[in-house]
């Protein structure tokens, strides 16, 4: 009896090919998905940058506008609303998401402007409220003050029990600020400061 060999050519078939083919495919999907990861954390790191950017602009912001209150503390000015600079005399709760809120100030020159543009591109802008009902004399109306002067120490508190602090008072003023950063993000912050 005879016996005829196959060659090895003819018993593989093509399965080999087929394996590395779908090898191939799974790679290829790998790759694919780790660039779309590193542009979806390129993305992100980007947005929380400028994030930060516009709280720190928000903190200059801040310092700008106590520094404006404190030079109108003793002129009188601060008894009257002030648009252009961004000022008002009595406590409002505007709706701090429309334009129309900030739109109002348009002083941009000087040293406390109420709109500027930074050195990041954000433009920061500024709305000041007094603490009191109504414009005019704090002592003629409701103004949200403090007595600040008196015997107490450093590092302690206030409480109901201390002695009676009979100082000048002092009135609140709450400052809001609003950053629209390049990216199109919005920070609003707002801070409280007596004088």
């Amino acid at each position: 009896m005879s016996r005829q060999l196959e060659s090895p050519r003819a018993s593989q078939r093509g399965y080999m090919l087929l394996l590395v083919l779908i090898a191939l495919v799974a790679m290829m999907i790998s790759g694919i998905a780790l660039v779309r990861s590193m542009d979806t954390n390129q993305l992100v790191a980007g947005n929380m940058a400028s994030r930060n950017s516009t709280v720190h602009s928000a903190d200059l912001a801040v310092q700008l506008a106590a520094a404006w209150l404190t030079a109108n503390a003793n002129t009188g000015a601060l008894w009257a609303d002030a648009p252009a600079t961004g000022y008002y005399a009595a406590r409002q709760e505007p709706n701090w998401t429309l334009p129309a809120t900030w739109s109002q100030c348009t002083t941009t020159a000087g040293p406390s402007p109420c709109i500027s543009t930074d050195a990041a591109g954000n433009q920061v802008s500024w709305v000041i409220h007094r603490m009191c009902t109504s414009a005019g004399s704090p002592s003629n109306q409701f103004c949200s003050s403090a007595n600040s002067s008196g015997g107490g120490s450093a590092g302690k508190s206030y409480s109901t029990s201390a002695a009676n602090y009979l100082g000048a008072s002092t009135n609140f003023y709450r400052i809001t600020i609003q950053v629209v950063g390049p990216r199109n993000t919005t920070t609003l912050s707002q801070a409280f400061v007596t004088m």
